[in-house]
């Protein structure tokens, strides 16, 4: 029986989850003017060669561009998500996917409801 040969090749994940931001983002301008609460949950997937002893994605950083969007007055969530999506594997080569999911505590809806949300996935193709 000959011998087979195999290649792996090791994933991660790492994330942040309920990080809570205040920020001026929304539909309405009122909305944008007396900002709210937002929690955002980041999931990072990551391939590796090696274990090494200190991490290649570290989540400070991570926390520090989830602020950095949230500094500025925005128009919808889906934006928020997308362009911190987008940061994360441009600021991290080995990334392979991201997810992102931002949520408006107690959104006005006229309804009690916890939170609206929107999320996006991005994945690395390469060639």
């Amino acid at each position: 029986m000959e011998a087979q040969t195999r290649i792996y090749t090791a994933y991660r994940r790492v994330g942040l989850s309920g990080v809570e931001v205040y920020g001026h983002v929304g539909y309405y301008p009122e909305e944008r003017k007396m900002g709210r609460l937002f929690r955002v949950d980041a999931e990072v997937d990551y391939r590796i060669e090696a274990v090494e002893a200190a991490p290649p994605i570290d989540y400070r950083h991570i926390a520090d561009l989830i602020r950095e969007l949230f500094s500025r007055e925005g128009t919808l969530i889906e934006h928020i998500a997308e362009r911190l999506a987008y940061a994360i594997m441009e600021r991290w080569d080995l990334v392979e996917k991201v997810r992102i999911r931002v949520h408006k505590v107690h959104p006005p809806v006229g309804i009690l409801a916890e939170s609206a949300y929107a999320e996006v996935e991005l994945s690395r193709f390469r060639t």
